[in-house]
């Protein structure tokens, strides 16, 4: 059998297609706690997978060159998302590295998965400032001065080489600052052969006034636990308190070239948006959701501004604008939080035209390089296009030839006996017929809207909003007898109760997205009240002009 070129070329595309997107379903990810260690800290190495990935049969082989692996641990999540069932398996390692400098954690593979290398920046051995030679506590801040507002991380350290009992930490206390407390790191340090146990408590600190903030002295108190055991339980040594001086913080005013409505002091933001369907390609009756995202790196979601809404501006004409409540999240990462605003609008397309919504900018300040910057969204242009209707071939006019000047009297005779006739004829095709094409099209049209209203009482009582939407255009087309495309139109065509709930289903499928839409009765109620559409008049024109 012989194989063409191009038939080649399309298997091959194909094969490669199916290899990626399969690679990109199927993986496996790592992480670890920390990117910066000192020489004898551990780290911890955490790796993910589905169910289908075997984590235990891990090759660790390739860690060996620079990291020592001390302990590991497995589990099993599992949850449901939407009904479907989903399986997560977790693998962690406790490492210790060999060598100062920057290290990799190389790619782990379970067969067809990788895992991505991750870099480590592993600096040289240092001593803690305070403490014995079996307790070492200390406190250190990443900035010795911020602005208002700014992100500031406070790290407090215990080292201990022996077992304590009963430690305690003084309670960190601020006025003027809104203070946070960020996870708890555990991991171990090995110096000159000895092992320690690290724990860190980690706190995100925002000033909230100008001048001196002043981190206060804190103490670690705790008693030793001497090695065996006596008769009423463990062996309690000495017991002492360790305690680091008070640091005072500078604290900057906002930059009086400041143009921001809300201060941003933050080391990275960014404005984003997304769309649901591109909205250079939309139709009359189409929805699309865009959804405006305000990231901020060092920043609290309670600190980042409200997102402009397009329904805020003036109406545009031709589309409707659905604005849902705006939602807030900070995530916590290794250099402090993650702030983040979100809001999402629906747009629904009632006319055709070409819109354009205008540039979003907010001004931000960066605390990395002490400089203002601006976070800018460029405008965006929304096209409406009509929807194709095919236009139906009208036939050209018959030309009328002009009936002679003068008459014999016999042909005068026979057109008055026909104008007779034809009002004879009138008056009876006044008269119901029971074959009339008119009554058969309209017959028709019932025995196809009484499915659609058997579908749509369903759909009513199952608080399905978007199908009982398609159905009642459905219906509307065929009781109004005309093509009918959008909820927009067909408010225009009915009563004002059904007008009403058809307001009500709109706010269901484009207002806040925590909205049940429990009208489904009221909205077939006011379906089956609408009255009966005929086209009278054009009927009785038809009747009064037969064709002969």
């Amino acid at each position: 059998m012989t194989i063409s070129a191009g038939n080649l070329i399309r298997i091959l595309v194909t094969l490669v297609i199916a290899v990626v997107s399969t690679a990109a379903v199927a993986e496996i990810r790592s992480d670890v706690d920390r990117r910066t260690i000192g020489m004898g800290e551990s780290l911890r190495l955490t790796i993910t997978g589905d169910a289908s990935e075997r984590l235990d049969q891990l090759d660790l082989a390739a860690l060996q060159f620079d990291w020592e692996v001390l302990s590991s641990s497995s589990s099993t999540n599992t949850s449901f998302i939407n009904g479907a069932r989903s399986t997560t398996r977790t693998l962690s390692l406790d490492l210790l590295p060999l060598r100062d400098g920057v290290l990799s954690i190389p790619s782990l593979s379970t067969g067809s998965n990788r895992t991505t290398p991750i870099a480590v920046t592993v600096n040289p051995q240092t001593m803690s400032s305070s403490g014995d030679d079996s307790v070492r506590f200390a406190i250190n801040i990443d900035k010795n001065d911020v602005y208002i507002q700014e992100q500031l991380i406070l790290t407090v350290t215990i080292e201990q080489a022996i077992n304590l009992d009963g430690a305690e930490v003084t309670q960190l206390e601020l006025d003027g600052a809104i203070v946070e407390e960020l996870t708890r790191r555990n991991f171990q340090r090995q110096i000159n052969g000895r092992l320690w146990r690290v724990t860190q408590l980690r706190y995100a600190i925002y000033p909230q006034q100008r001048g001196i903030l002043e981190i206060p002295s804190l103490s670690l108190t705790a008693r030793e636990v001497l090695p065996g055991r006596s008769l009423l339980g463990a062996r309690l040594g000495k017991r002492f308190r360790l305690s680091e001086d008070a640091i005072p913080i500078t604290v900057k005013p906002v930059p009086e070239d400041f143009p921001g409505d809300v201060w941003l002091p933050a080391s990275a933001l960014e404005l984003t948006q997304s769309w649901s369907k591109p909205p250079e390609s939309m139709e009359i009756g189409d929805s699309t959701t865009r959804t405006l995202t305000l990231t901020a790196d060092g920043l609290l979601s309670s600190q980042l501004p409200s997102i402009t809404s397009m329904s805020d501006s003036a109406t545009i004409s031709g589309i409707r604008v659905y604005p849902d409540q705006e939602a807030s999240d900070q995530l916590e990462r290794t250099e402090g939080f993650l702030g983040q605003r979100t809001r999402s609008e629906a747009l629904v397309a009632s006319g055709s035209g070409s819109w354009t919504l205008p540039e979003v900018s907010v001004a931000w300040w960066n605390t990395d390089t002490d400089t203002l910057q601006f976070a800018v969204l460029p405008s965006t242009i929304v096209s409406v296009g009509s929807p194709v209707v095919d236009t139906p071939t009208i036939a050209p006019a018959t030309d009328l030839v002009a009936p002679p000047e003068t008459l014999p009297i016999w042909v005068t005779a026979l057109a008055a006996s026909g104008w007779l006739v034809a009002l004879v004829l009138a008056y009876l095709l006044r008269r119901p017929r029971a074959n009339d094409p008119e009554d058969a099209r309209q017959s028709n049209n019932e025995e196809s809207l009484r499915p659609l209203l058997t579908a749509l009482k369903a759909s009513s009582r199952q608080h399905n909003a978007a199908g009982s939407r398609d159905l009642l255009l459905r219906w509307a087309s065929l009781h109004y007898e005309q093509d009918v495309r959008t909820l927009d139109h067909l408010q225009g065509l009915c009563q004002p109760e059904l007008a009403d709930e058809i307001k009500a289903l709109e706010l269901a499928l484009y207002g806040h997205s925590a909205q049940t839409w429990d009208r489904g009765a009221a909205l077939y109620s006011a379906v089956r009240a609408e009255p009966k559409h005929n086209n009278t008049d054009s009927r009785h024109e038809r009747e009064l002009y037969p064709t002969l």
